[in-house]
């Protein structure tokens, strides 16, 4: 194939490229990207780490087509792993042209060999350090084949992003910037600490006040440049737009993956934020809502939206996925303390996890719509390369599907635990349509008095992107029998707890939540019957709740029952006969067998005194999944 010619004699060209496959089902329109998206910041740091002498495009493919022939020197592109596919069939396009091709970002970096196979160059890890290396040797005809970080960058004296080389009014703002990087966290399905570092790094609070002073100068300059160009209908649509909160810049975004890591940083850079005069959103941690003193100042210093890493709404789910630190019990609290100063909350869900059954989705929904959150991100889990959890599912054997396109939070890839692939995408999908129907929206954010209309154009967007690309859903008639077994129920009566002769030697209850029965349920797939695990405490009125709950999962379902009492830690001898009630057992057993897994050998003193007769509800029964 002929070569292209370089654009100048004397100054070379980059073509900076985000790859976005244009026939994604979910690529979004003008108008959503307008409202509900904004720009990476991985290619306009490459652009400001480029060597002045360089003249730079940068290309969004979610906003604008990559002309193939664009004249240039010198092609890298962002790779996340979703979309691999997009951008090794872009470098194979441009290679075929005689160009050279640069990779770098996530996927590259774990995947180094078979990104190898579709480029000239890949660079791994982050690429601040090590960019303006790799130009220096493009331009000495020395290019190497990798270019691996080994230190992490310095944070200290860091070029700005190269935002103005973004398309212009495409997203829902340009003005995206960071303070921190890394995670001293170590949740399994991110890849953040792996390629971050689990440590974080800040920024000096003067620079990023520096830089985005700049930024909003150079923005307001250039929204008025555009006014000034357009028709006067477009001027004066363009100021309303401003004065509700619709136009671009409206809000300046913090890309961090955990802006709040370090309290006295956020204080001072928070502080430092009220010169500005400027709405800003981050992501954050949801324990940020239990210091109301610095809820205050982030509210005041012009925060109007937080997105939170909720994940589950499963202390079972977020203890597997190493994130404890978030506590079920307190969500409600700390998300009414963003909204009692006027903050918008956005939390990030995701479902698959392997403590998850069908009745995950309708939780997440309605705890969402009572609690009121703004707008809600829900991701099907992704076992992405370089995380834990690629390499616990790939050790498993449980990855079915190595089509890195499909690896988007919105298709299964690998096999669930307690649901099949089918029944996990289609409460995937029954979710989105539930949250955002317009009954749900209006519970949602009809009670607010702060930024009204942006949060209803930015619901509007989500639903019509939701509605436009993904079927309905449906959710089975099991899903809620089990969100109907699942339950915490109070423990009255401590007298005479009997201890579980399995369990280790374990003292009275004295802690709150040691004080309930904890009730989980799953249907069990080898066995075709519904599974319900014991934890806690077992009183005799718990325990009647619970067989009332039985009796009906019974009805419903129609499968057989197995209750283990493994890891129950006591229980009273009138909830042991409770459970034993052979009238009610009897009531059950026309449609579904019951059976007690470990009850005679853990309360033994309590059973052997009760005169049973027909002990065939002991029978053993199967462990579970």
């Amino acid at each position: 194939m002929p070569t292209t010619e370089s654009p100048s004699a004397t100054r070379p060209k980059l073509l900076l490229l985000d790859p976005y496959p244009r026939n994604n089902p979910y690529h979004m329109t003008a108008s959503e990207r307008r409202s509900i998206w904004f720009p990476k910041l991985s290619l306009p740091v490459i652009a400001a780490y480029t060597p002045s002498n360089w003249d730079i495009e940068l290309v969004d493919e979610a906003t604008t087509d990559i002309d193939f022939d664009t004249p240039c020197d010198l092609v890298g592109l962002s790779v996340m792993t979703c979309y691999a596919p997009r951008a090794y069939e872009i470098a194979e396009k441009f290679r075929a042209r005689g160009k050279k091709v640069v990779l770098g970002g996530v996927h590259p970096t774990y995947c180094s060999d078979e990104a190898l196979q579709h480029c000239d160059t890949i660079v791994c890890g982050e690429a601040e350090d090590l960019w303006p290396q790799v130009v220096a040797d493009f331009e000495a005809g020395t290019l190497k084949r990798i270019y691996r970080m080994d230190q992490f960058p310095s944070l200290d004296n860091y070029k700005p992003p190269r935002i103005e080389l973004l398309s212009p009014d495409s997203y829902m703002t340009r003005l995206c910037s960071f303070t921190t990087r890394g995670c001293h966290f170590d949740c399994e399905f991110c890849s953040v600490s792996p390629f971050n570092g689990k440590t974080t790094r800040r920024r000096p609070v003067p620079e990023v006040i520096a830089e985005l002073q700049h930024a909003k100068e150079w923005l307001r300059s250039d929204i008025i440049e555009r006014m000034t160009r357009g028709s006067l209908l477009n001027a004066l649509s363009t100021s309303l737009k401003i004065w509700v909160g619709l136009e671009e810049g409206s809000i300046v975004a913090f890309v961090d993956d955990l802006h709040n890591s370090h309290r006295a940083y956020c204080r001072e850079l928070w502080q430092a934020l009220k010169s500005l005069n400027i709405k800003w959103g981050c992501q954050s941690t949801l324990f940020l809502g239990d210091d109301r003193e610095l809820v205050k100042l982030a509210a005041d210093s012009g925060c109007v939206s937080v997105f939170v890493g909720l994940e589950s709404l499963s202390e079972d789910s977020l203890g597997e996925t190493n994130k404890g630190f978030n506590q079920v019990r307190k969500f409600e609290d700390q998300i009414k303390m963003f909204h009692d100063h006027g903050i918008m909350v956005n939390p990030g869900i995701v479902f698959g996890f392997d403590n998850d059954d069908e009745s995950v989705f309708e939780t997440a929904v309605n705890f969402l719509t009572r609690n009121k959150v703004e707008l809600a991100y829900f991701n099907i889990l992704t076992p992405l390369p370089g995380t834990a959890l690629f390499d616990r599912y790939k050790q498993e054997g449980r990855i079915i599907d190595h089509d890195w396109a499909k690896y988007d939070g919105k298709h299964v890839v690998y096999k669930p635990k307690r649901m099949t692939v089918d029944q996990l995408l289609e409460g995937f999908f029954w979710a989105n349509h539930q949250f955002y129907s317009w009954p749900c929206i209006w519970k949602r954010v009809a009670h607010t008095g702060q930024r009204l209309i942006p949060r209803l154009e930015m619901n509007w967007e989500f639903r019509k992107l939701i509605y436009r690309t993904t079927p309905k859903g449906t959710l089975s008639p099991l899903a809620d029998v089990l969100k109907n077994l699942q339950a915490k129920l109070p423990t009255c009566e401590t007298h005479q707890l009997i201890p579980n002769a399995l369990l280790p030697h374990t003292s009275q209850p004295t802690k709150k939540q040691d004080l309930c029965l904890n009730v989980k349920a799953w249907r069990h797939e080898t066995f075709s019957a519904l599974f319900i695990e014991l934890e806690g405490t077992l009183d005799h009125l718990n325990a009647r709740e619970l067989l009332a709950r039985i009796t009906q999962a019974a009805r419903n379902a129609k499968m057989d029952i197995v209750v283990n009492f493994e890891h129950l830690k006591h229980a009273t001898p009138k909830a042991i006969h409770t459970l034993l009630d052979a009238e009610i057992l009897k009531a059950i057993s026309p449609h579904a067998n019951v059976r007690y897994r470990k009850l005679k050998e853990a309360f033994q003193a309590a059973v052997i005194e009760m005169p049973l007769g027909d002990w065939e509800f002991f029978e053993d029964a199967p462990s579970h999944a």
